[in-house]
């Protein structure tokens, strides 16, 4: 069984445009596999609580944060490692993403430094009344193959208007999620290479340190890869 994650950073609840977009994509998923080969967590910005980040830095110095204890993050941070496949789906605001988008991602901001999705598929999501769609979707694009996913689609869609790209992207999105349930491997490309390539020479530099990410790098092996296609080898 796959499981998929999905955190939308909105607060609208049912009224949410990014939920309906999402929940529209879901349904022709369900529709098209058998029940028993997908597990679907789905989060909001209302359903959940998230504090925001105080900025000690201390995730990044011990791998630990604080806050994680006095919230629902650290719930959210065990389904997500648990999970084979990522959306993360924002509204557009002021051409980027929503404020809970921003404090969910500054939670795990430090997972940027450790790969720490790798071996997992993710989605970027967005929803807007006007513009800032492919901001959103770059950004999000950005950050979340950092963390080591490999994104295989950025969806952005209007939301009044159910046109032909609204269609499709519905189509494509349920697609994309489709083949990895049903067995597609996860492949490398420049992207991912890179980021593998510039962070491990960081961890080098650090290395007589013993910091934590370091301590993350040689425990998890990935001090010992020298590509990306390395580490999603070692992780199948």
């Amino acid at each position: 069984m796959k499981e998929i994650f999905i955190y939308i950073g909105s607060r609208l609840g049912d009224k949410s445009k990014t939920l309906k977009f999402v929940n529209k994509v879901l349904d022709k998923v369900y529709n098209s596999i058998e029940a028993d080969k997908v597990k679907v967590s789905v989060y909001t910005a209302r359903d959940i609580n998230i504090n925001r980040c105080e900025g000690c830095s201390g995730c990044f110095l011990t791998g630990k944060c604080f806050l994680d204890e006095k919230d629902d993050m650290k719930i959210i941070k065990e389904k997500m490692l648990k999970a084979d496949i990522i959306i993360l789906a924002s509204p557009v605001y002021a051409h980027h993403v929503s404020g809970d988008m921003k404090i969910f991602i500054d939670r795990i901001s430090h997972w940027t430094h450790l790969l720490r999705l790798s071996g997992k598929v993710g989605i970027a999501v967005s929803t807007s009344g006007g513009n800032g769609l492919e901001l959103v979707n770059n950004y999000l694009y950005k950050i979340m193959t950092y963390m080591g996913l490999k994104v295989e689609g950025k969806f952005g869609v209007y939301e009044d208007i159910i046109n032909e790209n609204y269609m499709s992207s519905i189509e494509n999105f349920s697609r994309t999620i489709i083949e990895y349930i049903n067995g597609k491997e996860i492949e490398t490309d420049n992207i991912l290479e890179a980021v593998f390539k510039t962070t491990k020479n960081i961890m080098e530099k650090i290395r007589p340190y013993e910091s934590s990410e370091f301590q993350y790098w040689q425990k998890s092996r990935l001090i010992e890869c020298n590509s990306f296609k390395e580490v999603l080898e070692m992780l199948r």
